[in-house]
């Protein structure tokens, strides 16, 4: 296993005017996507430690790590080599220090074990630089320079390479963090987009219910007019309070709309013969008497006797029949004309 240590302050290189740095920084903070800044995160570290081999090493959910970038002569790659599964165990053991160190050779070890050590080690460096990208105080990652003395690590390189490392970090912590808002935004949108969309959907459903609802009801109240002056409404089915209110209106509208001396409600089909059934047709019955028009039933169900008498209800002043025949019959004696 290789050693490790502390930079000396042996040495002569690596420090970078604050001029150039800060030119660097600012073109760092103007990258659009993460291959992007990793790229010239790479490309301008070269300044600050010139090294034969670059790479960038990010810690995992898992405690793991895993290539983000690679930079040799001039030539960027993004990720590890093809084929790497694992990084090797020094590269993890670089994301728990909190400053910078180095790994030493030679390198005895089989590079077998991992394609991404193998490349770092392809020309044989003296030492392998670690500088720990920090955010917050917490290591997320590592800059590994692959450096051909030694000594090329003095005080200066080292200040340099850990203000940009921490930079990088702040870089990248920003850039992801805005990323991961945009996508989550477009993602948040989308759903929106597809909640609006079953919306407009169910409204058009409920539109449809409605359109059928209100066919129903027309259809639920067939108004028939068989002679001159007199009217009738077959009663089919159950009367709820929607469609009592509907046959109240529809009934009352004939009646004016007509003249109407007779209103026969043919209660033969009806099915419900309970108390607030019965409560809407006895008032359908007073408020045809109201506007002058006779009332007249028949076809009352036997069931619906019973209730009838339960409740009190009276059909006192109303004609009764047992068929619609019957009841046609009667009115059109009464208005002196014989039945069609």
């Amino acid at each position: 296993m290789s050693e490790s240590g502390q930079p000396s302050e042996a040495g002569g290189g690596g420090w970078i005017v604050l001029g150039v740095l800060n030119e660097i920084l600012l073109k760092l903070a103007t990258q659009p996507d993460l291959p992007s800044l990793w790229q010239e995160a790479c490309a301008s570290a070269r300044w600050i430690v010139p090294s034969q081999r670059l790479c960038v090493v990010l810690g995992d959910e898992d405690g793991g790590a895993r290539i983000a970038a690679r930079y040799h002569a001039g030539a960027f790659e993004h990720g590890a080599p093809a084929g790497s599964v694992v990084v090797d165990a020094w590269m993890v053991a670089a994301l728990t220090a909190q400053r910078a160190a180095w790994f030493k050779g030679p390198w005895d070890e089989p590079r077998q074990v991992d394609l991404a050590r193998a490349w770092l080690l392809a020309d044989d460096p003296d030492v392998v630089f670690h500088v720990p990208i920090q955010v917050y105080r917490r290591t997320i990652g590592s800059m590994l320079f692959a450096l051909e003395d030694q000594r090329q690590i003095d005080r200066k390189a080292l200040a340099s390479a850990t203000t940009y490392a921490l930079y990088v970090g702040a870089t990248y912590t920003m850039l992801k963090n805005q990323l991961d808002l945009a996508a989550a935004s477009e993602q948040l949108r989308a759903q929106n987009d597809e909640l609006e969309r079953v919306q407009r959907e169910l409204r058009l459903q409920l539109d449809r219910v409605r359109a059928q609802h209100e066919a129903m009801l027309e259809m639920s109240t067939p108004i028939i007019q068989v002679w001159d002056s007199v009217l009738t409404l077959p009663v089919i089915g159950t009367v709820d309070s929607v469609r009592a209110a509907r046959m109240m209106e529809e009934v009352l509208a004939a009646i004016v709309a007509h003249g109407a001396r007779f209103m026969i409600v043919d209660l033969t089909g009806a099915q419900a013969a309970d108390a607030p059934t019965i409560e809407h047709l006895l008032r359908l019955f007073a408020a045809t008497k109201l506007l002058g028009s006779r009332c007249v039933v028949c076809g009352v169900p036997t069931a619906m006797v019973g209730t009838l008498l339960e409740i009190g209800g009276s059909l006192d002043g109303i004609p009764v029949f047992g068929t619609l025949k019957s009841a046609l019959q009667h009115v059109m004696g009464a208005v002196g004309r014989p039945p069609r």
